[in-house]
């Protein structure tokens, strides 16, 4: 199991997402980055794809969906990173589950904000935005940053967090 911090009762994930099971979604226009990024993964983390198998037009909401559901099925044990041709429509649809938080990053340095003060656990990815050496090393910068190595002095990074898993339990309970 993942590191997490039990606080006031909610289970918060942190360190990085390197034990983590790693779930891999991409439409037509992601495919090729995402059987490149698969198979670079493979040797070092539990990794399964979804979506797509083909460079042939298909819908990204449907696949955003599956993978937005899969991450939020176990938010402590799994993330994931979803490409298409921005990066961004893989997330929208996603990120309307349950603990999945989403960053759009096409750049290590993103990449890297997103985990420390955010603590994403979805990356999105644009392959028409990045080459794929930079799209490889952001994804790994994205899953080797931890959130909250340093109690001290990120503690508003974490203090925000949770505000933002208290709103988000708050709002799923009025609807």
């Amino acid at each position: 199991m993942g590191k997490v911090v039990d606080y006031n009762g909610m289970e918060v994930p942190v360190g990085t997402h390197e034990d983590r099971l790693i779930i891999i979604g991409a439409d037509h226009r992601g495919f090729r980055y995402k059987r490149a990024v698969t198979e670079k993964l493979r040797s070092q983390y539990n990794v399964i794809s979804i979506g797509t198998n083909s460079s042939e037009r298909c819908d990204y909401p449907l696949i955003s969906d599956e993978l937005g559901r899969k991450i939020s099925e176990d938010p402590l044990e799994r993330v994931g990173i979803g490409i298409c041709g921005s990066g961004i429509g893989m997330l929208i649809p996603a990120s309307k589950h349950r603990g999945v938080y989403a960053a759009r990053c096409l750049n290590p340095k993103e990449a890297e904000t997103s985990r420390k003060h955010n603590n994403t656990n979805l990356l999105g990815i644009g392959a028409d935005y990045m080459d794929l050496d930079t799209a490889l090393e952001t994804i790994y910068t994205w899953l080797t940053t931890p959130f909250y190595s340093d109690p001290e002095k990120e503690e508003a990074y974490f203090r925000r967090f949770v505000q933002t898993m208290e709103l988000e339990a708050k709002t799923s309970r009025s609807e």
